[in-house]
């Protein structure tokens, strides 16, 4: 899942499984890479479309629960 176009100079592609972070890469935007981090290790579930948005921080992109 992409954040942000890969042709410009800062972008973040994420993997998901069965809805949770598993995996990112962070080029020139390192408050995803420290959120992502966080978010891997809680094994929080992310919402996929907050998650595309990158002028929303990572931490904003967790799926609400009932």
């Amino acid at each position: 899942l992409w954040r942000g176009d890969p042709a410009s100079p800062a972008w973040t592609v994420c993997w998901l499984r069965e809805g949770r972070l598993v995996a990112l890469l962070a080029v020139g935007r390192p408050r995803d890479l420290a959120q992502g981090r966080r978010l891997i290790q809680t094994g929080t579930p992310m919402d996929p479309e907050l998650l595309a948005d990158p002028a929303k921080p990572l931490k904003a992109a967790t799926a609400a629960t009932a």
